[in-house]
């Protein structure tokens, strides 16, 4: 991951993807889909490459472009699930924990969005928690149709696709356009 620092702040360079709407944006958008990973927050991705897919697969429908924006991203109350053993085993039991609490409330079809949604309400922006986004990764898959390829030697797939999730607006600073794409 890319840090530089804003205002004696260690920050996270991040890319925020979007389509393409005729007008630069001033701040990025939040996600709102239920099958968002994080649940309702800012997605910034970590690396141009995953950056560009994403636009690619996913904010082209309406234009058929996308852009990129970039930010600096404070770390300091970030839960990095990553690259720290401590804080991925916090965001485990946050998880199972939020799960059985829902099951013991008898909630229906418990889901990622309600899981999500409780977890971001009630425990990562409480103030005994402080926190403010989350990094987070999956490793995808090769597609050999789509002529997505992560890996040379599956099953090991090597190469993980990191985002940070941002609850908070306010540590997100310096919000650029940086790249546009036509699909």
């Amino acid at each position: 991951m890319e840090r530089r620092t804003h205002k004696d702040v260690s920050c996270i360079v991040g890319y925020h993807t979007q389509e393409w709407r005729g007008d630069e944006l001033q701040s990025p958008k939040k996600c709102y889909r239920s099958d968002a990973w994080l649940g309702v927050a800012y997605y910034f991705w970590i690396d141009l490459f995953f950056t560009h897919i994403w636009g690619k697969q996913e904010k082209t429908d309406k234009t058929g472009c996308y852009d990129i924006y970039n930010a600096l991203i404070e770390e300091g109350n970030l839960l990095n699930t990553v690259f720290s053993e401590k804080a991925y085993f916090i965001f485990l039991a946050k998880i199972k924990e939020t799960i059985q609490h829902l099951k013991s409330l008898n909630v229906k079809e418990i889901d990622l969005e309600k899981v999500n949604r409780y977890l971001t309400e009630k425990i990562w922006v409480h103030p005994l928690m402080g926190i403010k986004g989350i990094i987070f990764e999956d490793i995808p898959k090769n597609n050999e149709k789509e002529g997505k390829i992560y890996s040379e030697i599956p099953p090991l797939y090597y190469k993980k696709r990191i985002q940070i999730a941002v609850y908070d607006i306010k540590i997100i600073h310096n919000f650029e356009l940086v790249d546009g794409e036509l699909s």
